[in-house]
C-alpha cells in the first residue's frame, strides 16, 4: 500500500534524511573488512535508497498521524543481513527546538514512530554494507512533524481520506495479524462485502510481493486461507469509517503489509 504525499514542507511530515550506521560493539572487523564496510556504507547512501525510504515513510506518517501530533523524533531501526527488522525505537530529535512539547505528546509521538518502524516495509539494504551474515546495521531517520496549516479544502479532504484509509489498515492488521507472525514478506489485499450489521458475506484475499521487498515473498496458502476465514468473521461495525455506509458496504478494499517482524511493536 502506498500513500502519495506532496512534497510541500507545510505538510505534516518533513523527513530530513536517513543514514546507515554500524552498531558499535557488535563485532570487531579487520582493517580490510572495515575499509570494505565503509565503502559499502557510502554506496548505500545513494539517492535512490534514501529517496525511496523517505517517500515510503513520509506517506505512511501522513496517514497514521490522525491526532496531528507535532514535534521532532528520530526513528531508529536495526536490520540484520537479510534486511529483517530486529529492533525499533524512537528518540526525541534535536534538529529543531522541542520547546512546548509536553511529555505526554512526546510519548504519543514516540509510540507512533515506533509503530511505523515495525509495520512499514522499507527497501532492502544492500548486502554489501554487512561485514558477514551476523552483522547488523542501524538506520536513523530524523522525522519532523509540523502542523497542517494553510491547506485548501481539497487538500484537507485528501488528508482525511489518507487518515481514514490508514485507520482501516490498522483495524485489519490488529484483527487478523496480531498474535500470528507471518513467515514471509508481502502485501495482503482484502476485497470484501458486508451488510448493514457489519457481517462479512464475501472476502477474497490475495497475497502479493511488495514492490520494495520482493525477495522475501513466498506463496503461503495456509496464511491465505486463515485470512479468508478470519476476515469472514469480522464485525465491521468496529471498523473505522463503516458508519458511513448505513446500508452496508458493497465493495470494500484494504491492503496490509505483512512481515515476520510486524508484531514486534506488541512485544515492547
Amino acid at each position: 500500500m502506498e500513500f502519495n504525499a506532496p512534497s510541500s514542507s507545510r505538510w505534516l511530515l518533513a523527513l530530513l534524511g536517513a543514514s546507515l550506521l554500524s552498531l558499535s560493539g557488535c563485532q570487531s572487523h579487520t582493517p580490510e573488512q572495515a575499509a570494505a564496510l565503509a565503502a559499502a556504507q557510502l554506496q548505500q547512501k545513494d539517492e535512490k535508497f534514501v529517496t525511496t525510504f523517505q517517500t515510503i515513510l513520509r506517506g505512511y506518517a501522513l496517514a497514521a498521524n490522525e491526532q496531528e501530533l507535532t514535534g521532532v523524533m528520530n526513528m531508529i531501526l536495526t536490520v540484520d543481513a537479510q534486511s529483517h527488522v530486529v529492533d525499533c525505537s524512537a528518540q526525541r530529535g534535536t534538529l529543531l527546538p522541542n520547546e512546548g512539547q509536553n511529555n505526554l505528546r512526546q510519548a504519543k509521538l514516540a509510540k507512533l514512530v515506533t509503530e511505523l518502524c515495525w509495520t512499514t516495509l522499507f527497501p532492502e539494504v544492500s548486502p554489501k554494507v554487512f561485514a558477514d551474515a551476523k552483522d547488523t546495521q542501524k538506520i536513523i531517520a530524523p522525522m519532523v512533524f509540523t502542523p497542517l496549516i494553510g491547506l485548501s479544502e481539497e487538500q484537507q479532504q485528501l488528508q482525511k481520506k489518507r487518515i481514514d484509509l490508514y485507520r482501516q489498515i490498522r483495524f485489519f492488521r490488529e484483527q487478523l495479524f496480531v498474535g500470528h507472525d507471518p513467515q514471509s514478506i508481502g502485501v495482503a489485499s482484502f476485497h470484501f462485502i458486508a451488510d448493514a450489521q457489519g457481517k462479512v458475506s464475501e472476502c477474497m484475499v490475495n497475497l502479493n510481493q511488495s514492490p520494495y521487498r520482493s525477495q522475501g515473498f513466498k506463496v503461503d496458502s495456509a496464511l491465505q486461507q486463515r485470512l479468508v476465514t478470519q476476515c469472514k468473521r469480522l464485525d465491521l461495525r468496529q471498523m473505522p469509517g463503516f458508519a458511513n455506509y448505513p446500508q452496508g458496504l458493497p465493495q470494500g478494499y484494504v491492503e496490509v503489509d505483512y512481515s515476520p517482524w510486524m508484531n514486534g511493536a506488541k512485544q515492547l
